[in-house]
């Protein structure tokens, strides 16, 4: 009788369990739609705020091997934020439908490599890249004229390496590149997103913080007429 009674409670707790694995997986997979769609909604606004420009192009020389491998992740890195990324077909279609398509354009990426020799080798790894975007001021709130920004983007990281181990494979080494790949595109997005976001004083601060209310006190005249019977 008493497993009779506890097996339909495992069961239960199973379809539980997997009713509650679907929630959260649909709730994970639905919040890039909802950011794309609705915008920023940043504490201390009263209102989300949404990026300039609807859509983005990627401009990098897939020819170069360094400089291909920063597309995927950076793709990724924009897609995460609620930036559509479009190619050149689709800046075609907004051109045709009048829509302005942003860009940014990735070039002289180098990927270089310091040694300091000695009991253990210290290597030194720096990944850099020469960006543009091309997008519309959105200072106030409202997107104007287009405006060039250029910047150099730099990132890298150190790390021991013992050339005289077994091993002749920087497993490290290729770990690490894969690393600054990342971070590199990270903070291209980055840039990116605080450019095309409006930069306005939040209103909500003035409601939090009002002015202080100054109340004058009564002369000593006034005072005494109202203590008089």
């Amino acid at each position: 009788m008493t497993h009779l009674v506890t097996a339909p409670t495992h069961k239960q707790s199973d379809k539980h369990r997997g009713l509650s694995t679907m929630l959260i997986t649909a709730v994970l997979l639905g919040s890039p739609l909802l950011l794309s769609s609705c915008g920023f909604h940043l504490r201390g606004y009263d209102a989300p705020m949404a990026y300039s420009v609807g859509s983005t192009v990627l401009s990098i020389n897939e020819d170069d091997i360094v400089s291909f491998r920063i597309k995927r992740p950076l793709k990724q890195r924009l897609n995460a934020v609620g930036i559509n990324v479009v190619d050149d077909i689709g800046r075609q279609i907004n051109s045709s439908n009048q829509l302005y398509t942003s860009t940014i354009k990735v070039s002289n990426v180098q990927l270089k490599r310091y040694e300091l020799v000695g009991v253990l080798t210290e290597v030194r790894l720096v990944l850099s890249a020469d960006v543009i975007y091309e997008t519309l001021n959105n200072s106030d709130g409202a997107s104007s004229a287009p405006m060039i920004v250029k910047n150099k983007v730099q990132v890298e990281r150190t790390y021991q390496f013992d050339e005289a181990s077994v091993s002749i494979e920087d497993k490290q080494g290729a770990q690490i590149q894969d690393w600054l790949y990342d971070n590199l595109s990270q903070r291209i997005a980055d840039q990116y997103v605080a450019l095309s976001l409006p930069r306005v004083a939040p209103e909500a601060s003035a409601k939090q913080n009002p002015k202080p209310l100054v109340v004058a006190p009564k002369s000593d005249a006034s005072t005494n007429a109202e203590l008089v019977p």
